[in-house]
């Protein structure tokens, strides 16, 4: 049995629009930073520091609850990437095991 009618597509569409209409204004710049973490179906959400605290919140209200989340001020909710770090490469072949 599929868990719900709603495509991940149909879900951040509906999602992004209550978030944007309704709720945004209400929360920006007050709450920076923070993870929201809304009911598609009902427009409830939480509000926390960390997406799975505000998830596991809303979900104790209602376990049926469709979610999206945004992280407040910013417009992805994770990064994803890598950073350059300095690579000792004389010290790394002179310490390899043959």
């Amino acid at each position: 049995m599929p868990y719900s009618d709603w495509t991940a597509e149909e879900i951040g569409a509906r999602g992004e629009e209550i978030y944007q209409t309704q709720i945004r204004d209400k929360v920006d710049p007050k709450h920076k930073g923070m993870f929201l973490v809304l009911d598609i179906e009902t427009g409830a959400y939480e509000i926390a520091d960390e997406d799975l605290e505000a998830t596991k919140r809303l979900l104790a209200k209602n376990p049926k609850a469709m979610t999206y989340g945004v992280r407040i001020g910013y417009p992805a909710t994770h990064g994803i990437g890598f950073s350059f770090l300095e690579y000792n490469v004389e010290y790394d072949n002179d310490n390899r095991e043959n």
